[in-house]
């Protein structure tokens, strides 16, 4: 789940680069759609939109009305990767493609709707699929990556005493100011669970660890409601891709890096030691 093939509108219409530009606007109108792909014998030759049907003759042929630099993603596309990728080249809709064939349409409207599905509603943070997502990526991509696991402390007692609205204030607040603390292009930011936060960065575990005091420390500094001290506790693991021989099955894999960050953050709050680093581990190369 949560690829660019599981959410594509298959066996989309499609129009012949000899068609003429007023048949593919008739179909447009008539399908009430934005735009048309363009197909010559069964292969994506380019793409034809209400915008190029605007400024053509309709008697001309889509082929010379058409644009031919298809912005496309493969089925495998994960929605976080379609969401960049459309946001990035201004468009309203992906084509998805394999070996240059046709396989079906991904809209902004139906993306952004599952997207939405896995943002949590109280913060406005992405849920855990994005931070395992991310994490994944980025290894992929050949990056090493740093996860911290963050968890309030006794944030159950809090809720108990002071009621589930005060609880919900507080999350939203702590998303916010974690999110105050980060930077754009270097750290990745979720809601994993309940009371607990997580980050995947790019930075190396020493900077890692330096964010995760900085987050502490801005909970710790921050105006709560009531009076309520709020604190947390930070787990911090690292971890690069690297194939491990001699390990068909993989010991480590990115879920196992983010429980081992969570792990860290447990024995935190049991040592009452504001960070623990677990260390840095290799992850096994996927496929």
């Amino acid at each position: 789940m949560f690829s660019a093939g599981d959410i594509m509108h298959k066996n989309p219409v499609t129009i012949d680069p000899f068609e003429s530009v007023g048949r593919a606007a008739a179909l447009m109108n008539q399908l009430k759609i934005g735009g048309l792909p363009v197909v010559e014998g069964g292969r994506l030759v380019g793409i034809i939109t209400s915008r190029d049907v605007r400024y053509s003759h309709p008697n001309r042929l889509v082929a010379d009305a058409m644009s031919r630099n298809v912005v496309t993603v493969s089925p495998e596309c994960s929605f976080w990767e379609a969401k960049e990728t459309m946001e990035s080249h201004g468009i309203e809709r992906l084509v998805v493609v394999r070996d240059g064939r046709l396989l079906g349409v991904i809209t902004k409207s139906r993306l952004y709707a599952e997207i939405g599905k896995h943002v949590d509603a109280l913060t406005g943070l992405n849920r855990a699929e994005f931070l395992q997502h991310k994490a994944a990526e980025l290894l992929q991509s050949g990056q090493e990556i740093t996860v911290i696991f963050l968890d309030l402390d006794n944030f159950g007692a809090i809720d108990k005493e002071f009621g589930h609205v005060i609880g919900d204030e507080i999350l939203q607040q702590v998303g916010k100011i974690l999110k105050g603390v980060i930077a754009e292009g270097l750290d990745y930011l979720c809601r994993y669970a309940g009371d607990e936060f997580a980050v995947v960065t790019v930075r190396p575990l020493e900077e890692a660890k330096q964010l995760s005091w900085q987050m502490i420390k801005a909970l710790a500094d921050a105006r709560w409601p009531q009076g309520i001290k709020v604190t947390a506790s930070a787990g911090v693991a690292g971890g690069r891709r690297s194939r491990v021989r001699g390990e068909p099955n993989g010991t480590h894999n990115v879920r196992d890096l983010i429980n081992l960050a969570s792990l860290a953050s447990t024995k935190a709050k049991r040592e009452k030691r504001p960070v623990v680093v677990a260390g840095w581990v290799e992850l096994e190369e996927v496929g």
